[in-house]
């Protein structure tokens, strides 16, 4: 714990010191609306967990205690000094679970209880001298069933943040069940040395674009308002209710499939079908929204628990007589710009649109719209061995805004619901708000164009259609990548070998496999400056190469290759091929390791296996670039800070080092990549019984953590010689060099001529 450090004694039994750091913007926000409004409730976060297995009060507030004394911001307090307000990190701080027995109740009455509770934790507010802002109440109902309340205040606590503790709190669980020590990742950073290090960076330069582009953004800013059934009260009560309509499941995959055909997110088209609704009860024609965004945007932020949002706003023209599809694109690069421009803070965007700060009335935005895929992160269930957690809904803690709409998903589908200041709405309006928006959204419709089908492929163009949709590539991203598909040896009689890379890799390859077998590659990297792209599923970026492999080859059977996270691309792209009944020769693992295999290590392992990597890997490439061998760009661009600074690139530019074309190339394309890397993180590949090649780099590590198979045998199932591995000399980004492809070359033409003598006559 950093900081400044002070011993006080807060009562005569117990002795704690605490630690200064600075408060984000948001928390001084929060805190000041908090003090204005000490009576409210509604920077509450009441969050409720279904609880399974077997279960104990004692276990339960015996891992929450762990959980306390890990994440320092679960005993943060506020300080207000002469230099502003200061969290006020405690080195202990007391925690007790409170219970409330439901065991002896019949169902209904225990969950009218457990509601009454609920609600009750949810509007009890916190007071701003508590040394912390988080309480939890275990309401068990069997000695294997429970709901456990967990209320913390918006000080301390954001979604992302809510969705590691769950993780946390079942494998603790798990742990205590088993008498051992519960597998927790290390914490490297808490919330204060984030806000230490946001205050550094807002009082430098880095911001200067992201301030022209909101500062433009907001030019002529005025509010905007949906008129309410009375007047707008002198002093707000923040009094709420939640309405909810569950979407049937048709206008769901409807929606879906609109966004993905349109080459946006879902959010754009629901905020664009909200955005039309809000102007036909409005009659304004530039409808304003705030929403909330997530600022990890570097992986040292994965972890930390705490508040680490941003406001921004979404200002739209909908002029009267819009239709969805008419604000859809308009709402995808409104969004695409403010996540280019996500850092500077909603209070920076306040004093730029004019906005004077009024208790009376929401800040800047009285309407807000938030789309939350689970609240739980990888899914709607998180188990370890007899442990497991759902989320249910939330209860009420007040109206931070005059309306808020939001759409989440659970396990029966896409729940659209709308929390309205009951001091300025009807329970009717709210209905009404929220039956408008529903019937915008059954109003959107797939419009996609067909791509323009290359001329080896137009007469199969029918079935292409057929997986048109099944991706979320954009038409004009499929167009072009088709034009850019490019074919060796492309007369040869064989099964082509499929390839997701591109061509400068393979050239040698191709050279070395021989005349007798094409091969086809297909460029996966986005043409273009690095963007930023929405979380997608990993099995839909491999529907998109799906779309792509069906236009170079619409039948089977297929041979499928892919380096590095693109060879577990490759594997689930051939399991959609064999669902839709294709024959998948062989898929060529190139050095590529199995998505989960280092994850599903225990955490010191982990570690271990990491800095083992690092210390062979840093010594390494330093000796290549020194050799001439990689150029210094390369070897720097490898480290994310230098990246994110742009240090390599200016070095290159000034001509303090030296680098190729195409070493300059990989390193542009790296964006991309770790792109794919940050989705596999939540993919698992199912049992694959077919043919697999695995290629390993010479290079790589030996020993108990670093399996030769790369942790693919746990997937390669059915025949004992359906997984090879073939080790290739070179490092991982080397191997398809003249001495590597020749070991490749040999033994796939060894591997594919057996596997096409064994295959029956006539496939």
């Amino acid at each position: 714990m950093n900081g400044l450090a002070f011993a006080i004694a807060p009562d005569q039994d117990t002795k704690a010191s605490y630690a200064l750091f600075p408060a984000t913007a948001c928390q001084v926000r929060f805190w000041h609306e908090q003090k204005a409004s000490p009576k409210a409730s509604a920077l509450n976060i009441a969050f409720r967990l279904q609880l399974s297995g077997p279960l104990d009060a004692a276990s339960i507030e015996q891992v929450l205690r762990e959980l306390v004394a890990r994440h320092e911001v679960l005993r943060t307090g506020f300080l207000m000094t002469g230099a502003g307000l200061r969290q006020q990190v405690w080195s202990t701080a007391p925690f007790q679970l409170d219970v409330v027995d439901l065991t002896r109740l019949d169902p209904e009455a225990a969950l009218a209880e457990a509601g009454r509770v609920g609600g009750q934790q949810a509007r009890t507010p916190f007071a701003l001298s508590s040394p912390s802002f988080f309480r939890a109440v275990w309401l068990p109902r069997s000695g294997t069933q429970g709901e456990l309340q967990l209320t913390f205040h918006s000080l301390i606590m954001d979604g992302w943040s809510f969705a590691i503790l769950v993780r946390e709190l079942v494998e603790g669980l798990a742990a205590v069940h088993a008498g051992r020590d519960p597998d927790f990742p290390d914490v490297d950073l808490h919330h204060g040395d984030y806000a230490m290090w946001k205050e550094e960076f807002l009082a430098g330069g880095a911001l200067d674009r992201a301030r022209a582009h909101w500062r433009k953004e907001l030019e002529g800013f005025s509010r905007f308002d949906v008129p309410g059934d009375r007047p707008r009260p002198q002093a707000r009560r923040f009094q709420g209710v939640i309405r909810s309509i569950l979407l049937p499941a048709a206008l769901s995959d409807r929606l879906i499939a609109a966004a993905k055909a349109q080459g946006v997110t879902l959010f754009s088209v629901a905020a664009a079908g909200l955005a039309v609704a809000l102007q036909t009860a409005s009659g304004q024609t530039k409808v304003a929204m705030g929403t909330q965004m997530s600022v990890r945007d570097q992986q040292e932020l994965e972890g930390v628990v705490g508040p680490l949002i941003n406001t921004v706003i979404l200002r739209l023209d909908v002029p009267k007589g819009s239709t969805v599809a008419d604000v859809t694109a308009q709402c995808g690069a409104k969004l695409s710009d403010a996540i280019e421009h996500l850092h500077l803070p909603f209070e920076a965007m306040m004093e730029m649109a004019g906005e004077v700060s009024d208790g009376d009335r929401p800040p800047l935005c009285s309407v807000n719209f938030a789309l939350q895929q689970s609240f739980v992160g990888g899914g709607d269930e998180v188990r370890r061995g007899e442990f497991a957690a759902t989320t249910s809904p939330s209860f009420n803690a007040g109206a931070l805004y005059d309306l808020n709409f939001f759409m989440v998903r659970r396990p029966e589908g896409w729940r659209i619901s709308c929390e309205g200041d009951t001091d300025l709405y009807d329970i009717g309006t709210i209905d009404a708000h929220l039956a408008k928006w529903r019937e915008m959204l059954e109003t959107v419709e797939i419009v996609a164009k067909l791509p323009a089908a290359p001329a080896a492929a137009k007469a199969t163009a029918t079935f292409v259609a057929g997986v048109g949709n099944s991706g979320f590539m954009s038409q004009t991203e499929l167009e072009a990548k088709a034009r850019n598909i490019v074919r060796f040896n492309e007369n040869a009689p064989g099964t082509p070998i499929i390839a997701l890379n591109n061509t400068a890799v393979f050239y040698e390859l191709a050279r070395q496999i021989g005349a007798e077998r094409p091969i086809i590659d297909i460029p996966m990297v986005p043409e273009g400056a690095p963007r930023e792209f929405p979380q997608r599923a990993f099995e839909d970026v491999a529907a998109d190469a799906v779309r792509l492999i069906r236009l170079a080859r619409p039948h089977g059977p297929y041979i499928l290759m892919g380096h590095c996270v693109l060879g577990a691309l490759s594997l689930e792209a051939a399991h959609q091929l064999r669902r839709e009944g294709e024959m998948v020769e062989l898929v060529i693992l190139n050095d590529s390791w199995c998505p989960g295999y280092r994850e599903s290590m225990p955490w010191h392992d982990r570690q271990l296996r990491k800095m083992q990597v690092r210390a062979d890997n840093i010594p390494r490439d330093f000796r290549k670039a020194l050799r001439g061998e990689t150029s210094m760009v390369s070897f720097l661009s490898q480290y994310r800070i230098v990246r994110w600074l742009g240090v390599a690139n200016l070095a290159l530019k000034l001509g303090l080092i030296q680098g190729s074309a195409s070493e300059h190339m990989v390193s542009e394309n790296r964006w991309y990549i770790e792109y794919l890397l940050a989705q596999q993180a939540r993919y698992r590949p199912a049992p694959y019984d077919g043919n697999v090649q695995i290629f390993r780099s010479g290079q790589v590590l030996n020993g108990r953590l670093f399996a030769h198979d790369l942790g693919w045998e746990a997937v390669v199932t059915g025949k004992p010689d359906n997984l090879v591995v073939t080790e290739v000399p070179g490092m991982h980004d080397q191997i398809f060099r003249a001495a590597g492809a020749a070991v490749i070359g040999k033994q796939l033409r060894e591997r594919l001529a057996g596997i096409e003598a064994d295959a029956p006559t006539g496939s």
